[in-house]
């Protein structure tokens, strides 16, 4: 690790900063020397926050092999590691379901001296040394070592944003006397008209994903970039616009309106703007689409990789009309800023930037296969008596993509033009609200800290459904909570599994929770990237999908259906929840896991009603109900450089009943 000395930092666990920390540090006394004091304070914290997730992913996946992992309950609960060289090194942890755990202090090597490893990289190189990161090879482990190290420095950078924005955000709280993140939502949807609930949500995503060791990892940003894009910064990029010559554009869509066309209805000016840049150039405006363009993309991406086919004015760059949105959670997905009931779509844009684990471009397969997929959602749905309003799958009603002529081409690089100039147009989230109280939000600001009561989100929530049922015991409350939301999310994602073949990956990022005084009333479901289909079951109801050649979202393999609900609704989405929850509120999991087998059983007792399916049905119950569970292992896919066959290992199903528990 390159370190150099830090002045003015007392404490040893931030004596040095390492690259990336020194290139953040670097920018802010270059460009925001106030900040300084504010991201040194928050190092330690930005190291911790990936530790956590590594080290866990380390013990969880068995990437440390369980014959050198010794579990203690006594006379606290801790992790012991016994390596090769004979050292060992130790941690306090508290236990949750799925194996995860919760570091409970640092971890120090046993020999010769006692030193603690305060760095993720540390622990990295020691394991290394070891003998324990064999699998993976030398320039796989250096990538990934520069992964952790990024994302390390980016969480400290984040903490350090959401700092300065608190400090605001609470002034103005507190002179309005507003005590949660719930009421000034409240207030400011009625003073405000473009006050977007959903948007100031996902803007406090400030961790990222609650287990992924890359989760603040943003590749390709330099550190003003990440400021000015991030949403954890409140960012408002502009999106820009390309206009592609038809014969080079792709084009999908659920009807005859293109993206040129919805955006060309929605936004005042942008039709004759781009009509003047194209006739003051020669050229026919009706000879060319639009593709919308994410800012970052716009300046480092498209002049570059599109160099020959700007030049033949086949791609002509739109600069004099921007659209003013909100970053999301997902970073390449933008929230057009809009007056309410103006329903403008959401715009999923390529950015040829790694977060987390992947190249954030938009593949052909995602622009072909959206409006398929929604037509087809859209009757399952409606057959469906649209799951009592409850649950709602959001349409991606067109996209478009750029398309290479030659035939010369090898598939790579037709794959990173196609993948590179492309964008989808989706259903906003918000069009969905009924009623003036009800507030949405992306599932994983529940796990976030309020910014005005430093609570965890859906703490917040728990106490107003307290006081809406006049409870006093938040432990009961928060069983309400649970069995509400799985009365409200679960039937839709299982019936739409076993009867109809359709997994959708329905984690905390991609649903959007909608609340009203504090309970769950809608769930809606957004991103068809990681779905999975099983053919048999959707065509037996009469469907015949255009699924774009080669899509991994096909299977033949229904454990793979399964698996999708199992780790992306049960394990991602429904076991952070309850960790969130307990963490709190220091109650048994349990009791809220019961409330989720509960719901299950139910649903599944009406499935099996209909004799059709009824056999499928119980299938899939006993997979579900099974005791050891597939987790999906996202630092052994890293350390192998293989981002898209995920490996799997097996951890002890918290909703299995066995003996007549529900064993953690």
């Amino acid at each position: 690790m390159t370190v150099i000395p830090i002045e003015r930092i007392q404490k040893a666990r931030n004596k040095f900063l390492d690259q990336e920390e020194l290139k953040t540090l670097s920018f802010i006394r270059n460009h925001k020397p106030e900040w300084e004091e504010l991201y040194i304070m928050n190092l330690q914290l930005g190291r911790r926050g990936i530790f956590q997730r590594l080290f866990q992913a380390l013990i969880r996946e068995g990437i440390i092999d369980e014959a050198r992992v010794t579990w203690l309950e006594e006379p606290r609960q801790m992790i012991y590691v016994q390596l090769s060289s004979g050292k060992a090194f130790q941690v306090d942890v508290k236990k949750h379901s799925l194996g995860r755990f919760d570091l409970e202090g640092d971890v120090v090597i046993d020999s010769p001296q006692a030193t603690t490893i305060f760095h993720p990289v540390e622990l990295l190189d020691l394991l290394r040394q070891e003998g324990v990161l064999e699998e993976a090879q030398e320039h796989q482990f250096q990538r990934f070592k520069l992964e952790i190290q990024n994302g390390a420095a980016n969480f400290a950078l984040a903490l350090t944003g959401a700092k300065l924005r608190k400090k605001e955000l609470i002034a103005r709280a507190r002179s309005q006397k507003i005590h949660t993140s719930l009421e000034w939502v409240t207030k400011q949807c009625k003073e405000h008209k473009n006050f977007s609930p959903l948007a100031f949500y996902e803007q406090w995503v400030v961790e990222g994903h609650p287990l992924h060791p890359g989760a603040k990892t943003k590749f390709g940003l330099d550190v003003l970039d990440v400021i000015e894009y991030s949403p954890e910064w409140g960012a408002v990029p502009k999106i820009a616009f390309a206009a592609v010559l038809k014969e080079n554009c792709q084009t999908s869509s659920m009807d005859a309106h293109t993206v040129t066309t919805l955006l060309y209805k929605e936004y005042e000016g942008l039709q004759s703007t781009v009509e003047k840049v194209l006739d003051e150039k020669g050229l026919d405006p009706a000879q060319f689409e639009l593709i919308p363009v994410h800012p970052w993309q716009f300046d480092h991406t498209l002049i570059s990789l599109y160099k020959e086919e700007i030049e033949q004015r086949k791609i002509v760059l739109i600069s004099e009309f921007h659209i003013p949105a909100q970053s999301l959670v997902s970073f390449r997905s933008l929230a057009p800023i809009q007056n309410r009931g103006q329903n403008r779509h959401h715009i999923k844009t390529a950015v040829n930037v790694q977060t987390t684990s992947a190249i954030r471009t938009v593949s052909p397969n995602s622009v072909e296969n959206g409006p398929v997929l929604s037509e087809i959602l859209a009757k399952i749905q409606e057959r469906e008596n649209h799951f009592g309003g409850n649950f709602v799958v959001l349409k991606e009603r067109a996209g478009a993509y750029f398309q290479p002529k030659n035939q010369d081409l090898s598939e790579d690089r037709r794959w990173k033009l196609q993948a590179n100039l492309a964008s989808i147009l989706r259903e906003n989230p918000e069009n969905y609200i009924k009623k003036e109280e009800e507030i949405p939000m992306a599932a994983a600001a529940l796990l976030a800290d309020s910014p005005i009561s430093g609570k965890p989100i859906a703490i917040e929530l728990i106490k107003e459904l307290a006081a809406h049922y006049q409870l006093s015991s938040l432990t009961k409350a928060a069983c309400i909570f649970i069995e509400k939301y799985a009365e409200t999310s679960l039937p839709g994602f299982f019936t739409l599994m076993v009867r109809y073949g359709i997994s959708l990956e329905g984690h905390m990022q991609n649903s959007v929770s909608v609340f009203y005084k504090g309970e769950l009333v809608r769930m809606l479901l957004r991103d068809f990237g990681g779905i999975r289909i099983y053919t048999p079951r959707l065509m037996r109801e009469g469907f015949q999908p255009r699924i774009y050649p080669g899509s991994s979202i096909v299977t033949d393999k229904v454990e793979q259906l399964r698996n999708i609900i199992s780790y992306s609704v049960l394990q991602n989405h429904f076991a952070e929840l309850i960790t969130c929850i307990v963490r709190y509120l220091g109650m048994d999991e349990k009791e809220l896991w019961k409330q989720v087998v509960t719901v299950i059983r139910s649903v599944f007792t009406e499935l099996k009603k209909d004799p059709e399916i009824r056999e499928q049905a119980a299938e899939d119950e006993r997979a579900l109900f099974q005791p050891m569970i597939d987790l999906k292992a996202l630092t052994t896919m890293r350390l192998r450089g293989d981002v898209t066959v995920y490996p799997f290992i097996k951890v002890p199903n918290p909703i299995a009943e066995w003996k007549g528990e529900l064993p953690l």
